[in-house]
């Protein structure tokens, strides 16, 4: 279950970072990202990898993830609108996010459902000057609890 979480908290961050200039005008995140495991925090066990190809128009974002771990690999396509709610589907599981831009960070609010029930997510994302680290500091609540993940991405083109 941990796998769909990161995959799910990287699906929804990637497509709607903003660039650390304090523009409100959204950052092209064309390109590959990598996951840098040394600087995450993972509640529920770290993937032993992870990649995202993003195709980036500025009105959506194209994204297609890899992520890996003891239980084999899963590969998911998504599309992230900027403008309005995104609304994805992860095997039995809907995501819907909304978003909230101040300066150089975004807000994110995510809603998961499916048949193991409802989990949400408050995410602030950030990008760094240089363009080439993605931060999302996520907090995850669910009837059964909640907890925190730092995802940390790096840009590899």
């Amino acid at each position: 279950m941990s796998r769909i979480f990161v995959l799910l908290t990287v699906a929804a961050a990637l497509g709607i970072a903003m660039p650390a200039s304090g523009s409100d005008k959204p950052v092209n995140l064309s390109g590959k990202w990598t996951l840098n495991k040394d600087k995450s925090e993972f509640a529920r066990g770290a993937p032993d990898s992870m990649t995202a190809i993003i195709a980036d128009d500025g009105k959506k974002i194209h994204m297609t993830q890899t992520v890996a771990g003891s239980d084999g690999e899963r590969t998911s396509e998504l599309v992230v609108d900027r403008d309005n709610e995104s609304v994805n589907h992860l095997g039995d599981m809907e995501m819907r996010t909304k978003l909230r831009q101040e300066g150089a960070k975004l807000f994110e609010n995510t809603r998961f459902s499916g048949p193991r029930g409802e989990l949400t997510r408050k995410s602030v994302i950030t990008l760094s000057g240089d363009g080439k680290t993605l931060t999302l500091d996520s907090d995850y609540e669910s009837p059964d609890g909640g907890f925190h993940e730092k995802i940390v991405l790096d840009r590899g083109d």
